[in-house]
């Protein structure tokens, strides 16, 4: 936006529009989302120029310039309102530097000139966030990658969380055997996708006790891996502890595709967690 500075003072510089992007990475990694806008186009009088960008973190605040006043405040609202759509398609959008505008968007402004902006939501890939890191998860964790998923295995055991045993990309997070840590505390902003695939019904109740106290992240699919006894079990056990997560929770895990090989339950799973979020689209 506009520059205040001590008329003793330099102005700080802009960043540039390499900075701009760096930082728009950084956002989405740190936030899960930040929406880019770039002008892309303009005619007659106006204080940006193609190319110069703006990126609106969900917070609010911003970086970058594209000329400052009325237009990048309309731009910046416009920005927001994208970052609070579930699904928000990317758009060019036309402002007219004027008091009033037959088509597109009046600044406001007296320049007489036009801006083009185009305006979208970056967005970091979906997180499929596996309790457990046995054969299942670790067959799961290989297919998920290869369907653009980012993966993150919590896991209390450290011969479970060994980096050879999942894709390059996986990420591990050590919990106690009662899951006591918030391992979904660095995930908000994301689409988080849980499979609880643990070594026993203690730890998967301790990882489904867990999500529910996490309940400030975007979950788009829960399911849990067991036999029909066990899943009734663990949702009678749960119910005791005031915990109930009704329909959403998936159980048991997967798509009845058949087998029963880790491999061939990871299909299952996996497809079951894509159709969940196609559905979602």
């Amino acid at each position: 936006g506009d520059l205040l500075v001590s008329p003793t003072e330099d102005p700080a510089p802009l960043p540039t529009e390499a900075e701009v992007l760096a930082e728009a990475d950084r956002t989405v990694r740190a936030l899960g989302r930040v929406a880019l806008c770039q002008v892309v186009r303009t005619e007659g009088s106006t204080p940006g120029r193609p190319g110069w960008k703006l990126l609106v973190r969900p917070d609010g605040s911003v970086h970058g310039n594209l000329g400052g006043g009325a237009f990048e405040a309309l731009v910046k609202r416009d920005a927001e309102r994208k970052l609070g759509e579930e699904r928000a398609p990317a758009e060019v959008k036309r402002y007219y530097l004027t008091e009033s505008a037959v088509q597109g968007e009046a600044t406001g402004m007296v320049c007489g000139g036009l801006v083009e902006v185009f305006l979208e939501v970056l967005a970091a890939k979906p997180l499929l966030v596996l309790c457990g890191g046995g054969p299942v998860a670790q067959a799961v964790a290989r297919n998920a990658v290869l369907c653009g998923f980012d993966v993150l295995v919590v896991e209390d055991r450290e011969e479970f969380r060994a980096a050879e045993l999942f894709p390059a990309s996986t990420r591990f997070f050590a919990v106690t055997r009662d899951y006591a840590e918030d391992f979904l505390a660095g995930e908000r902003g994301r689409d988080v996708h849980i499979a609880v695939v643990s070594r026993c019904w203690e730890t998967d109740l301790a990882a489904l006790a867990a999500v529910a106290r996490q309940s400030d992240v975007e979950r788009r699919y829960l399911g849990l891996m067991g036999s029909e006894r066990k899943v009734r079990r663990s949702r009678e056990e749960l119910a005791q502890r005031g915990v109930d997560f009704g329909d959403e929770l998936r159980a048991p895990i997967g798509l009845p595709i058949g087998g029963d090989t880790p491999g061939e339950l990871a299909v299952g799973i996996l497809a079951e967690i894509i159709q969940a979020r196609s559905a979602a689209r």
